[in-house]
């Protein structure tokens, strides 16, 4: 797995980091885990500075479309991504097809990300 999951139920906090390479089947399997937790509505880090895409981006924008079409009645709580100039590209498109749903940027650090993500509000 390449996207490890941790939670903090009483701040509704997820963050995910990945490492290694991420694929669509990483994504995918992280959605299911979000899902099965019901942890929609928490606020999320997901940092992705030291990992390496095996992903195309019109493979990402199939996903997030997907994600947009079978969330589309869930509040999301917003979302920060950490990402390296590398993964800037990916992270970017992600945040901004999710985005208009929800809060989400994109951070070169954590502690950045952090900061942001207690000035969002989520939903209840």
């Amino acid at each position: 797995m390449s996207i490890r999951l941790d939670v903090f139920a009483p701040d509704r906090l997820v963050i995910g980091v990945a490492t290694d390479r991420i694929t669509l089947a990483d994504l995918v399997d992280f959605l299911r885990r979000i899902q099965e937790g019901q942890l929609h509505r928490f606020r999320k880090i997901i940092d992705i500075a030291r990992a390496e895409p095996d992903i195309t981006q019109e493979e990402l924008a199939t996903f997030s479309e997907g994600l947009r079409v079978a969330l589309k009645d869930t509040p999301r709580g917003a979302m920060a991504i950490v990402a390296s100039e590398k993964m800037d590209p990916l992270a970017r498109l992600f945040s901004g097809v999710t985005g208009a749903e929800r809060p989400a940027n994109v951070f070169r650090s954590i502690h950045e990300a952090r900061k942001w993500l207690n000035t969002n509000a989520f939903p209840r």
